[in-house]
């Protein structure tokens, strides 16, 4: 593997990294709210505090539904584009199956975000 290559993949983990790490930091916050608060308090100043429990669950949920398909349709693409570069080479005409292929593994990341989306649009 190159080294832009090696650069690109390491920058890729760390904002995959970042992600995760702000949703756990959002779910232990709101459970530290609830533990903190009364069991008295109304739904209404719940609310004001911060995220309830399922909202935090469900933006941890989003996080690794789109780390998990981004990481697979890179190491999907990586495969698609090592092996279709080798079969381009000795027969030029499979260049429409290789475009293909690569669409393919494209579209699990785009699964994973429809997936977020579809997670968060629930929490409104």
């Amino acid at each position: 593997m190159s080294s832009t290559a090696q650069k690109i993949m390491i920058l890729f983990v760390i904002v995959n990294i970042v992600l995760i790490a702000a949703s756990v930091t959002a779910f232990a916050y709101t459970l530290s709210q609830k533990n903190a608060s009364s069991t008295s308090q109304t739904q209404e100043t719940q609310a004001a505090t911060g995220l309830t429990e399922p909202d935090s669950i469900a933006i941890l949920g989003a996080a690794i539904a789109v780390t998990g398909s981004t990481l697979a349709a890179g190491i999907a693409l990586s495969s698609v584009a090592k092996a279709g570069l080798a079969a381009y080479v000795e027969k030029p005409d499979v260049k429409t199956w290789l475009l293909i292929l690569g669409g393919l593994a494209e579209g699990i990341a785009i699964y994973g975000l429809l997936l977020a989306i579809l997670i968060l649009g629930r929490l409104g």
